[in-house]
């Protein structure tokens, strides 16, 4: 009963019996029942695809192997019904599960999205740590149940799965919420701010193209994203200003920078207090030149800091807000290159360079064309200083 992983792979309410299976038979067979059922469980749902049908069942069919060893190694004794001496052992070896498994996902995935793979490895661990450590004392009493009372006890556990596979698809469901809450909030700024209409959409894509580039773990790459789709979110609100960028007083130029602060009290109604950081202080310049609170450095969030090039460069390249027509892309290279180490960080400039020539971002480029977007100056002139090569 497997559920889609929006991270990629899928999550099963199987651990419990795998454990169990551990704990009744031992490495052997659990190696051999282990990995043929999750093959065979794979080709049956997924379609028959010869490479992942055999590294689905192989990986599975490992870690509990591998599991089993770590078992029998710190004194545990598969089939006797009485556990309570081998706890610390059966902890263990539920861990060594764990580990193994991910471990093999977290390389897939690492190769296949060309992230770190301890990070990569890492998230997968921390995202169903607890899941399965909640998972033994279930595990102990299926164990229990087969081995001294009968295994129709076993019986149980099948009818609960249901109910599991249920309470797994719930915690989708609220991530699947949550994105569109995200896309909502995306929407409106468009709706307030037609003349940057697909802006957050492709500072978003830019900024990923950079995290890739960086090699940054999914869980970050993910982070950034968001903070980004959400960035201009507090402009909700200011198109009576947005309308008059040409003839603004200090007083309204205040309140537009105050975007960032209206934003990330926005972006605080989520769980996710990273991204409200992003969208706060994508505006900091690396030098410390920047607002809303003129931090510098590494004191800026890597997030920020990545989402700061990101929307320089789509804003440029359209001739959005604040500038006043489209630049070619050369010249924005320069000018991106030429704020390094004072608007920019370094780093992210050199990653948003090789994400550049390597041809990340010409897609990008093509769908800004398709929407009919570049050539297209903004109505209304800028001040000379807010058209600067940089922010």
């Amino acid at each position: 009963m497997p559920i889609p992983n929006p991270r990629g792979g899928f999550w099963t309410a199987t651990p419990a019996l795998l454990y169990a299976l551990i704990l009744v038979y031992g490495p052997g067979t659990g190696l051999l029942v282990a990995g043929l059922g999750f093959a065979i469980g794979n080709a049956v749902v997924r379609g028959w695809t010869p490479w992942r049908v055999i590294f689905n069942g192989c990986q599975l069919g490992v870690s509990v192997a591998l599991a089993g060893v770590v078992f029998i190694k710190l004194g545990g004794r598969p089939g006797v019904g009485d556990l309570q001496s081998h706890i610390p052992a059966i902890l263990v070896a539920a861990l060594v599960h764990q580990l193994t498994n991910n471990f093999f996902t977290g390389f897939f995935f690492s190769r296949l999205r060309g992230t770190p793979l301890l990070a990569t490895w890492l998230a997968w661990v921390r995202d169903v740590f607890w899941s399965n450590v909640l998972t033994i004392p279930l595990a102990i009493i299926l164990t229990t149940l087969y081995l001294r009372v009968h295994p129709v006890g076993l019986l149980a556990f099948l009818v609960s799965l249901p109910f599991q596979r249920q309470a797994l698809r719930l915690y989708v469901e609220r991530r699947s919420i949550y994105a569109q809450a995200v896309d909502a909030l995306v929407v409106a700024t468009d709706v307030n701010f037609p003349q940057a209409k697909g802006h957050a959409r492709r500072v978003a894509d830019t900024a990923t193209a950079i995290c890739r580039e960086m090699g940054l773990p999914d869980t970050v790459t993910e982070t950034v994203e968001l903070g980004a789709l959400l960035h201009d979110v507090g402009m909700i609100g200011l198109d009576d200003l947005l309308e008059n960028l040409a003839n603004l007083t200090e007083e309204e130029k205040g309140k537009l920078r105050d975007h960032v602060l209206i934003g990330a009290d926005i972006a605080r109604e989520l769980p996710r207090p990273d991204i409200a950081q992003i969208v706060l202080l994508h505006h900091e310049h690396y030098d410390g030149s920047g607002y809303p609170r003129g931090l510098r450095g590494e004191g800026i969030p890597l997030g920020a800091r990545i989402v700061a090039v990101a929307e320089v460069y789509e804003s440029m390249v359209v001739g959005g807000f604040p500038y006043a027509r489209p630049r070619p892309p050369a010249e924005v290279l320069r000018a991106i290159g030429q704020g390094a180490g004072t608007a920019f960080d370094p780093r992210v400039v050199q990653a948003f360079t090789r994400a550049v020539a390597s041809g990340a971002l010409a897609g990008l480029a093509r769908s800004r064309d398709q929407q009919g977007e570049i050539g297209t100056p903004a109505e209304q002139p800028l001040p000379a200083a807010t058209r600067e090569p940089v922010p």
